[in-house]
């Protein structure tokens, strides 16, 4: 399951606008601006129109060029997250040498079920009464309401012609099933996004990341048969509605 960096560049009348996913657990302080400047630069753009996000996959690297002391060389390789950052620059120069024209867009909505929960459980008395993570086996917390969550998984896909060119993929949670297993992953949603690539027949960007307050707990005990049943479930949810 290879990690990756995805994205797109839109032309238009105005400077260009660069939106890139990266399967990375995070790019942060000031390893983020030097991320949206590189790309920016190298898209002829200006960094306030670049957007760079991870997916947040626990099971994967890190970047945070601040760091350079200490943890660097440890949980964050500089040297290589940024080899990775002129490799996407590079991409984005190559990229520009074959723009397609897109003629229609595309919007869809699929309910996406038994896959998201809220982290904090608010008891009566209006605290916090449990918690839980991407996975948990207490059984009081698993059995507490779900909780406030967004249940549709939204795409934005443009066509030419009638051709589908490349789909986004948006939906809120932590996504991850299980981790600390020492190899780098994509877990369920890169599973996911990869099973409807196969299928289709044409690029996928997945962007979630660190959902705020929801993750899969309430349905993951951290079992391993869960990273595969995860996608599965959301590939049957969206086929069903059509998208």
């Amino acid at each position: 399951m290879p990690l990756s960096a995805r994205g797109i560049v839109v032309l238009g009348d105005e400077r260009p606008i660069v939106l890139c996913a990266i399967n990375w657990i995070g790019i942060g302080n000031s390893s983020h601006a030097d991320w949206r400047a590189t790309l920016a630069e190298a898209a002829g753009t200006t960094a306030d129109r670049v957007a760079v996000h991870t997916l947040h996959q626990h099971d994967a690297p890190g970047c945070d060029f601040t760091v350079e002391h200490g943890l660097a060389g440890r949980q964050y390789d500089n040297h290589f997250a940024r080899r990775t950052m002129y490799r996407v620059a590079t991409a984005i120069r190559e990229s520009l040498n074959h723009p397609q024209s897109v003629t229609d867009l595309g919007l869809g909505v699929g309910e996406a079920e038994k896959i998201a929960s809220n982290r904090r459980v608010i008891g009566p008395d209006g605290k916090i009464k449990y918690w839980r993570g991407s996975s948990t086996n207490d059984p009081p917390t698993r059995v507490a309401p779900e909780g406030i969550i967004d249940p549709l998984v939204r795409s934005i896909s443009f066509f030419r012609n009638g051709e589908p060119i490349v789909v986004l993929c948006y939906y809120a949670t932590h996504p991850m099933s299980y981790y600390h297993t020492g190899q780098a992953n994509l877990d369920f949603v890169g599973i996911a996004r990869s099973m409807r690539e196969k299928e289709l027949g044409f690029p996928h960007i997945y962007i979630t990341g660190a959902g705020g307050d929801v993750a899969a707990g309430k349905y993951n005990d951290g079992a391993k048969e869960n990273r595969e049943i995860f996608p599965i479930d959301w590939r049957r949810e969206c086929n069903a509605r059509g998208r």
